[in-house]
């Protein structure tokens, strides 16, 4: 069959319209039938957003927007999410905008954890957007504050005072930085012509310990001459033993003869025998208990007298009679005036003294401060009161670092010393 022009024309026409119609329908999105489950989501305000914008979840396109309604509570917008999409509860729902000036669209964020997902019909509360408007709003008081801020600059700035304040700064910096060149110099001048001086130091301190050395050895001949090689300590505890045992003795004797005697004079006499071995046996004991927890420790040390630029030795025996109580013997300054120093005390961590300190008579207090610091605290000479601070550091088992503060209380004659302490 053979078609005329005007039915080819006609064929033509209704297939395009046709095709139009598809592209209308499939671009614009219209559907026939619902497909999906809603969702509503409740809004203060929309911010121009329209019926059919597009529903996106973390950026992928999952519905449309099928009514926006006013309602006292604010703007109901009713979606339709695609059929197999799954909303998580929590999600955060939004206005976006596509580009500064483009189409609305709701933004589903998804939440942080997942506890389930939304059901059909379900509704929820949307975040408000911020708009062009707020935008705006919030530059306009930002620029405000700016202007105040300059203008704040301008009057601090433009005032003459400040200026020439800011002029003198940079001048007396430069002048700083002249002064630290020239002290940068003198300090490379100083240690340049005090080399001599450190040597000088060096060799002191060499003599220092030859000098210490040289002390320790003669108290060391003195502790053995007194103690006799450890024989006077032995001696000393035979003698109370043989005091102990012939107490002993003598009391058994006259125990033996107190049924015998019967002259009422001797039988006092052999009482009063009985009664003085006895006691002579008590206090045996007691002598002997004491000499064997009695512990003796030696000490010398020698130091420097920045002040007077002068070395100063000294020597002394703390004897330990119990854990609590204790005695100092010894001699401050050998050679130069010795001072004689003997105190009794009490105590351990805290412990006092009293006695006499450098040749007068004094008290002290001694303070342990963990297991090497020990802090003590002189005042000596009641015509003339004179307060000394020492400090002693251990260094090693049988090494301290001294410090001395003399007349601490007289600011005229104040002297400071350091050195080092050896025990034995």
């Amino acid at each position: 069959m053979k078609l005329s022009t005007e039915a080819k024309v006609g064929a033509v026409t209704i297939v395009g319209l046709f095709l139009l119609a598809y592209m209308i329908v499939h671009l614009g999105g219209f559907s026939f039938s619902d497909k999906g489950y809603p969702v509503t989501v409740t809004f203060n305000q929309v911010s121009g957003l329209k019926e059919g914008n597009i529903v996106r979840y973390a950026g992928v396109e999952v519905g449309r927007v099928q009514e926006v309604a006013v309602v006292p509570e604010g703007v109901k917008v009713h979606l339709l999410i695609n059929p197999g999409v799954k909303i998580p509860q929590g999600a955060q729902f939004t206005i976006g905008t596509d580009g500064l000036l483009g189409e609305k669209f709701i933004n589903i964020l998804p939440p942080a954890t997942n506890s389930g997902f939304l059901s059909p019909g379900a509704h929820v509360r949307g975040e408000d957007p911020q708009g062009l408007d707020q935008l705006i709003a919030t530059a306009d008081r930002v620029l405000l504050d700016i202007q105040a801020l300059v203008k704040s600059l301008n009057e601090v700035l433009g005032d003459e005072k400040v200026k020439g304040a800011m002029k003198e700064a940079l001048l007396n910096a430069r002048e700083i930085t002249n002064h630290l060149n020239e002290l940068s110099a003198s300090m490379a001048r100083m240690a340049k012509n005090s080399e001599g001086d450190i040597q000088d130091t060096v060799r002191n301190l060499r003599t220092m310990s030859g000098s210490l050395r040289d002390v320790a050895a003669r108290v060391d001949r003195l502790m053995t001459e007194v103690d006799n090689n450890g024989r006077t300590a032995k001696d000393l505890r035979e003698t109370i033993e043989n005091l102990k045992t012939t107490s002993a003795r003598v009391e058994k004797m006259a125990a033996s003869l107190e049924g015998v005697v019967t002259d009422p004079e001797t039988a006092r006499n052999l009482k009063e025998t009985l009664r003085n071995a006895r006691e002579a046996s008590e206090k045996a004991n007691r002598m002997l208990g004491k000499v064997n927890s009695v512990k003796a420790e030696a000490g010398i040390e020698m130091l420097y007298d920045t002040d007077n630029h002068k070395y100063r030795s000294s020597a002394d025996v703390r004897i330990q009679t119990s854990p609590r109580d204790f005695a100092v013997i010894g001699v401050s300054d050998i050679g130069d005036g010795s001072k004689t120093n003997f105190q009794v005390g009490r105590g351990e961590s805290l412990a006092g003294r009293a006695g006499v300190i450098d040749g007068k008579a004094g008290i002290g207090l001694d303070a342990k401060l963990g297991q090497q610091l020990r802090l003590s605290l002189d005042a000596y000479d009641p015509n003339d009161v004179r307060v000394k601070l020492r400090t002693q550091y251990q260094v090693a088992p049988d090494t301290f670092i001294v410090g001395q503060v003399d007349g601490v209380n007289k600011s005229a004659d104040t002297s400071t010393s350091v050195g080092v302490r050896t025990t034995f």
